[in-house]
């Protein structure tokens, strides 16, 4: 099994208990992208990070990666939080060339009788006479991380970037018209803020739509009539705040219109 650590950002920055909640709905999102691609996990959270324990990391990627909320994860080793694990496990960890220059970079939560800098000291030693590498803080070739938390320790050399913004279903909910590739993006910015899209759109992008949505269960509404009316209409059905769009701009709607699209100098399609 390959354990893995989840970083976020913005939800660090709420209260206890909305932080509380933004957590529970982003651990609710990955378990539900894990399955999706039958991947077998089991999730555990400590302040601060969330870990998931898996038994395909390499299937687990690409869901990770798409998961909104989520902006960096890592596979990590875990040790126990003193100095001789940490050293050992530091020095069987490192696969780095006699040629090769390294770097250690700790950081630590929690009450210990040691400092962030007592760890990378001893680690770094340890992995210099393991592997008869060479110390470099400035421009290494690799980069080994040490991060201790309360009684455990977690080691890695790896940090993969991830969609980043709110946990889905964390906002309101907006009406997203979707007529071509524009209009799309716009929408997925919107899913990635955390709000929840109900989709007014043409049938030619229906599949484009639950590509995007991956495993997420978003509703689709075909356009029956005059598109402006149609979204408005089903905003006040669904309990919709907002209407999303790529490029069109539009006038005299009674609810706010957002454009996320504005200040990108192209939309990449």
């Amino acid at each position: 099994m390959a354990l893995v650590l989840i970083r976020y950002s913005e939800i660090g920055l709420k209260s206890r208990y909305v932080r509380r909640k933004f957590e529970e709905l982003l651990i609710a999102d990955i378990k539900k992208a894990l399955s999706y691609y039958g991947i077998k996990n089991k999730i555990k959270r400590t302040w601060g990070r969330i870990f998931i324990e898996l038994n395909d990391f390499e299937k687990a990627i690409e869901p990770l990666k798409n998961v909104f909320g989520i902006v960096s994860f890592s596979p990590v080793i875990e040790t126990e939080a003193n100095l001789d694990e940490i050293e050992r496990a530091a020095a069987e960890y490192a696969k780095i060339g006699s040629n090769e220059t390294f770097a250690i970079r700790a950081r630590r939560t929690g009450q210990h009788d040691f400092t962030s800098q007592d760890v990378a000291i001893r680690a770094g030693r340890a992995v210099e006479n393991a592997m008869h590498a060479r110390v470099n803080l400035t421009n290494p070739d690799k980069e080994i991380f040490i991060e201790v938390r309360d009684d455990k320790a977690f080691i890695f050399s790896e940090k993969i970037k991830g969609a980043g913004g709110m946990p889905y279903g964390s906002q309101g909910k907006v009406v997203g018209i979707v007529e071509n590739e524009e209009d799309m993006l716009a929408s997925w910015l919107m899913m990635r803020r955390g709000c929840i899209v109900e989709f007014a759109c043409t049938e030619k992008m229906e599949q484009k739509i639950r590509e995007r949505a991956m495993w997420r269960d978003v509703k689709i509404h075909f356009i029956e009539e005059e598109k402006h009316k149609f979204a408005e209409k089903l905003a006040a059905r669904t309990g919709a705040k907002a209407i999303v769009v790529g490029g069109e701009t539009f006038k005299k709607m009674e609810l706010p219109v957002f454009y996320p699209l504005l200040g990108f100098q192209e939309v990449k399609k």
